[in-house]
């Protein structure tokens, strides 16, 4: 199984360097907002204020939504039911994917953090064992979410369904605006969700700062939950 997944990871990694604009695409709309607002100052947002959410805007980008499309069509058009056909089980096509996803957004991070010290002289003060602790969760969080979307649903209603999370994600994940605007329900919802606890922590991560428990059980809850619902319900084809 471990030679299935390092070949599968590998055949992953490839496959994205082929599709570089949508990589690009991944890198740009974090840094084209760090840049923004990094810049103008608009409503008040620092650089500071700004990283923790960007960072969680990253791993919700690559681990959800492009991996649950790109995997849901990749489902359609049968390139996923040739592999079913191998000795591969579903759960090393889960674990190569996750995997290649990671090392994608370790290129991401690196990027905006980079970005964010050399144009705007950001420094931080870093919890290197959280944040790595932080970026695993998240990552295995979202691409076990993703995996599941796209492994059950139909490639068009994959479509819909992780922009549609994507876009609730990004409301109510304290990423670009603070979630204590929201009204008390929904700050409720949104402390149960997996985006607001990444980046609660990816936040504590980087200044070695202290976090509510309830942030880093969340993203355990959510770590185990998605690859859990991928590997049960995830389909080599469309029914």
């Amino acid at each position: 199984m471990l030679r299935a997944i390092r070949a599968q990871t590998r055949f992953e990694l490839t496959n994205a360097a082929r599709r570089g604009e949508a990589i690009l695409l991944l890198v740009l709309v974090p840094l084209t907002i760090l840049l923004f607002f990094g810049f103008t100052g608009l409503f008040g947002l620092s650089v500071e204020m700004l990283i923790p959410g960007l960072l969680a805007l990253a791993i919700l980008s690559a681990s959800l939504t492009s991996l649950a499309i790109t995997t849901g069509f990749e489902r359609k058009y049968h390139v996923l039911k040739r592999l079913g056909a191998t000795p591969m089980p579903r759960t090393a096509l889960i674990i190569a994917k996750t995997t290649s996803v990671f090392i994608i957004e370790i290129i991401q991070v690196a990027i905006l953090l980079g970005v964010a010290m050399t144009v705007f002289h950001w420094s931080a003060d870093p919890n290197i064992g959280l944040f790595i602790v932080t970026m695993l969760l998240g990552s295995a969080a979202m691409s076990g979410i993703g995996l599941f979307i796209a492994g059950t649903f139909r490639a068009e209603a994959t479509l819909a369904v992780a922009n549609g999370l994507y876009l609730t994600l990004l409301v109510l994940g304290d990423i670009i605006f603070p979630i204590w605007v929201l009204p008390p329900a929904m700050i409720v919802i949104a402390k149960i969700l997996p985006a607001a606890p990444l980046t609660a922590l990816f936040r504590a991560a980087l200044h070695q700062a202290s976090f509510f428990p309830t942030d880093l059980a969340a993203m355990i809850f959510w770590a185990i939950l998605g690859p859990a619902l991928a590997g049960w319900f995830f389909t080599w084809e469309e029914k």
